[in-house]
C-alpha cells in the first residue's frame, strides 16, 4: 500500500477522532439522527447532476483546442473520475484516470492539459464568487475567512501568471527531466496545450457554466445545513464553502475528511452555528459526494 496513502489515512482518522473528541459523540449523532432524510436525498440528486454540468465545461474547454469528444463520454470519464479520487491515494488521482482514458482517443499531453484548465476554470469560478461576497458583506464575515480567501486568491494569480506568461516553468521541466527525455517531452507537451487555451468567447461560456455549478455547490450545503436544522444566513455560505472546497483540494487526508468537517465546524462556528452541527454538515456533505463515486463506479465496471 501507497505510503502516503497510509499517512494520510492516519491524518484523516486523527482529525476527525480529535474534532468528534472535543464536540463530543453524543451532540454529533443527536445532529446527524434528527437530519431531514428527504432534504438529504435532494441533495445526493444535486449533487450528482452537478456532473453532468461540469462535463458540459470540460467538453467546452476540449472544444478550444479543437478536440470533439462525445458528451456522453465526457460525463462517463467524469463520474469514474470521482470513483477514483475517493479510492485512490493521491487527490487529484481521478484526474490522472480520466486524462488517461481520454488520452486513448487524443495525446495525452492534450488530455492532460483540459483536465488541468477544467480544475482551473472551477477554481476561478470560487474566487470570483468569493470576491464578490467579501466586497459587499465584507462588515459580516470573520477576519480569518477573509485573510483565507485573499491568500488563495493571490496565490492562484500568481501561479497562473507564471505559468502563462513566463518560460519558468518550461526551464524547471528541462531541469528536473533532463535524464528522462519521454517525460520531458511530456510535461513540455502539457504546458504548451495549456498556453494554447486562447478562445475567448469558450473560455467565457466555460466560465459562465463553472459559475453556475458552484452556485449550485454552494446551495446544495446550504440544503444540509436545513437538513440539520441549521438557521443561518445564507451569506456565510457564499464565503465559507468556497474555502472549504479549497482547501480539500490539497494532498493532506483521504478525499478531504477530517479538513472539511474541521473547517465546516471552525468557520460556522463563529457565526453562531452549534459546533455538533456544524461539523455534521460537513460530514453529510461528503456523505453527498461518496454517492458521486458509487455512480462512477458502477459506470466504471459497465464500461469495463
Amino acid at each position: 500500500m501507497d505510503r502516503s496513502f497510509i499517512i494520510r489515512l492516519v491524518i484523516s482518522i486523527v482529525l476527525l477522532s480529535l474534532i468528534i473528541y472535543f464536540i463530543g459523540w453524543e451532540k454529533i449523532e443527536e445532529a446527524l439522527l434528527k437530519a431531514n432524510l428527504k432534504l438529504i436525498l435532494i441533495a445526493i440528486i444535486i449533487e450528482n447532476l452537478g456532473v453532468f454540468i461540469t462535463s458540459k465545461r470540460w467538453q467546452i474547454m476540449l472544444k478550444i483546442r479543437e478536440i470533439n469528444v462525445n458528451y456522453r463520454d465526457a460525463v462517463a470519464y467524469y463520474f469514474i473520475g470521482t470513483f477514483f479520487n475517493a479510492v485512490m491515494p493521491s487527490s487529484i488521482g481521478g484526474d490522472i484516470i480520466k486524462a488517461y482514458k481520454l488520452g486513448r482517443k487524443i495525446s495525452n499531453e492534450e488530455a492532460f492539459a483540459s483536465v488541468f484548465m477544467d480544475r482551473l476554470m472551477g477554481l476561478i469560478a470560487l474566487l470570483l464568487i468569493v470576491f464578490i461576497i467579501i466586497f459587499v458583506y465584507h462588515s459580516i464575515i470573520p477576519y480569518t475567512a477573509i485573510w483565507l480567501s485573499i491568500f488563495f486568491s493571490l496565490a492562484t494569480a500568481i501561479s497562473l501568471l507564471f505559468l502563462i506568461k513566463t518560460k519558468i516553468p518550461e526551464k524547471i521541466i528541462e531541469f528536473l527531466f533532463k535524464k528522462w527525455e519521454k517525460a520531458k517531452e511530456f510535461f513540455l507537451g502539457i504546458v504548451i496545450a495549456i498556453k494554447n487555451y486562447k478562445n475567448r468567447n469558450l473560455i467565457l461560456k466555460a466560465f459562465i457554466i463553472s459559475l453556475f455549478y458552484q452556485l449550485i455547490l454552494i446551495f446544495n450545503n446550504y440544503i444540509l445545513a436545513l437538513a440539520l436544522g441549521i438557521k443561518t444566513s445564507l451569506v456565510y455560505f457564499f464565503i465559507f464553502i468556497p474555502i472549504a472546497e479549497i482547501l480539500v483540494v490539497l494532498p493532506i487526508t483521504i478525499r478531504g475528511f477530517g479538513i472539511r468537517e474541521s473547517t465546516y465546524a471552525i468557520l460556522f462556528s463563529s457565526v453562531g452555528v452549534d459546533y455538533a452541527k456544524s461539523f455534521s454538515m460537513g460530514f453529510l456533505n461528503q456523505l453527498v459526494k461518496v454517492s458521486v463515486s458509487i455512480v462512477g463506479g458502477i459506470i466504471h465496471v459497465l464500461k469495463s
